[in-house]
């Protein structure tokens, strides 16, 4: 290329190359770098800059990649690998860092954590890499790394934190049970390896320790940052458990934003993908019933549309599928006003009330319910092998603390009185019987839509009190401080049902051992074994 011509009034005249690096660097976004489910790994999206001639890109740019692990003075070899279709390379494990690009083809590559003391050790995830999605993948040193390609001649290319040493490599078995990678081989193809890699040990021959370590569970809670979420990766074992964050980074955990993989379903592939789970619970939405009145897209692409694509992404690799909803597909007797007791607005008005069975006819007051009745749907029609578990007035302990239990003690314990619809009955529901029933019909194989709730109807002023007398001296509230309005004059943009609640004979037939807790035993359980907040903060 010819170099910049100067003029003489020091203006500068660029000529077509300098130009068009000019327009590539104002043109191209900077590379985004997110977490992967192994601790230090990360997956890096770059752009591209194309036009009829082809196309240009950077593979890395010290200045640029911000979120990489290694910084580029590290890199100390530059590795090129061509690969037939159905190739499987790995696990190979080195004790130098090395950040990988396809350049041609496209292969599943795979990152598996062999370092002692690490806290996702026995973890693997994969990344699909090809040419054409702009992906590259950072494999920490320490942690076995392999692909299986999909396409003749596919093309590799590594930069590595340190030299090619034989004598530091340490080769494991790419079918070892201790970590149990779940490669997309398609059924009847035989992987084409080496015979180094088909002899290379198990890791439990090269650490005896591990022999008999069970390898880790893979189940993926959507929401893993909320009370919902935060049970399940108890009742699971946090070991054995993948949970997200959409908006708050939380440690141990991925990013994923449902309303965005509501519009880009694709987000939803890419993350189920990298998990390859067993089970993925879906706990995130838009649970904000006023704020659902205020913005119903949001309410329907976090209750219904997200759902549905993470739904139909899990079922592709044949993972076991729980969503949840709730009682507020039903109006618990009221009807919407000015309806007159027929239809409105395309629902129902006014039925019976609760509690409810599995197959009473819904009638969702507002868009919160109807967001989440259109979402079981859905979810159910994208998989129908899929677990829905309605449920309502869950409470327990959480990260963030902003249920019903924790209003009541933040608020009485700072002397405040507190507003509390006395015409609000539902079948309060403890976060952890939640988590186990959900555990307990994934073990039994259960699906469709099952109700989950707590044993004891209840109105808000009822459940108040009972939270009260169960904390006792070791958390001493007011009663006093609590004061009953009806719900028509709370203030709240959204009508609620009131006659509410929830049937289980469904639930205990399918799992005759579970037993809801009461309010008194479930505070009691929870001040016995505190997680989260605590209450009162």
């Amino acid at each position: 290329f010819a170099c910049p011509v100067f003029a003489t009034d020091h203006t500068v005249l660029l000529t077509p190359s300098a130009r068009f690096f000019r327009r590539l660097q104002q043109t191209l976004m900077p590379p985004q770098t997110k977490a992967l489910p192994i601790d230090g790994a990360s997956v890096t999206t770059f752009d591209r800059f194309g036009d009829h001639r082809g196309y240009f890109n950077e593979l890395y740019n010290e200045e640029k990649y911000d979120g990489l692990s290694a910084p580029g003075e590290r890199w100390k070899q530059v590795s090129f690998s061509s690969s037939q279709k159905h190739a499987l390379r790995g696990l190979h494990c080195s004790p130098h860092g090395k950040f990988i690009t396809c350049v041609r083809g496209s292969f599943y590559d795979v990152i598996a954590d062999f370092r002692d003391g690490s806290p996702t050790f026995g973890r693997w995830c994969g990344v699909l890499l090809t040419d054409k999605n702009k992906k590259q993948v950072f494999v920490p040193g320490g942690c076995g790394h392999g692909f299986f390609t999909f396409e003749d001649d596919t093309c590799a290319l590594y930069l590595q934190e340190g030299c090619f040493n034989p004598a530091k490599e340490a080769d494991t078995h790419p079918f070892d049970p201790l970590v149990n990678v779940q490669w997309p081989v398609p059924e009847g193809v035989v992987p084409v390896m080496s015979a180094k890699d088909e002899a290379a040990p198990f890791l439990s021959v090269r650490r005896p320790k591990l022999c008999g370590y069970a390898p880790r569970g893979r189940v993926l809670v959507i929401g893993g940052t909320g009370q919902v979420g935060g049970a399940l990766i108890e009742a699971f074992g946090a070991r054995n458990c993948v949970g997200t964050y959409a908006a708050t980074p939380a440690e141990g955990m991925i990013h994923f934003d449902l309303a965005q993989a509501a519009m880009q379903p694709q987000l939803a592939i890419d993350l189920v993908q990298t998990v390859y789970p067993e089970v993925v619970c879906i706990c995130a939405g838009f649970t904000w019933v006023d704020g659902c009145e205020r913005e119903p897209q949001k309410a329907n692409a976090m209750n219904n549309r997200g759902p549905a694509v993470l739904a139909a992404a899990a079922a592709a690799v044949g993972a076991k599928v729980v969503w949840y909803s709730t009682d507020y597909v039903f109006s618990g007797g009221s009807s919407l006003p000015g309806s007159g007791g027929s239809k409105a607005n395309g629902v129902a008005a006014a039925d019976a009330g609760g509690p409810y069975g599995e197959e009473d006819p819904p009638s969702p007051l507002n868009v919160y319910g109807s967001s989440k009745l259109a979402g079981e749907a859905a979810v159910l029609a994208a998989d129908p092998s899929a677990l829905v578990l309605r449920t309502n007035v869950v409470y327990g302990p959480e990260h963030v603390g902003k249920n019903f239990v924790y209003q009541l003690a933040r608020k009485l314990g700072s002397g405040e009185a507190m507003n509390v619809p006395v015409d609000q009955i539902g079948t309060p529901t403890y976060n952890r019987d939640l988590a186990d029933a959900t555990k307990r019909l994934v073990e039994a194989g259960a699906s469709g839509l099952f109700n989950v709730g707590g044993p004891e109807p209840l109105g808000r002023v009822a459940f108040a009190e009972k939270v009260i007398t169960a904390l006792g001296g070791r958390r001493p509230l007011d009663a006093g401080l609590i004061k009953p309005v009806e719900t028509v004059n709370a203030g709240q943009a959204a009508c609620r049902p009131l006659a509410s609640g929830l049937k289980l004979d469904k639930l205990r037939a399918a799992i005759p051992d579970w037993a809801p807790r009461s309010v008194a035993e479930a505070i009691d359980d929870w001040l016995a074994n505190p997680h989260g907040k605590s209450l009162g903060e």
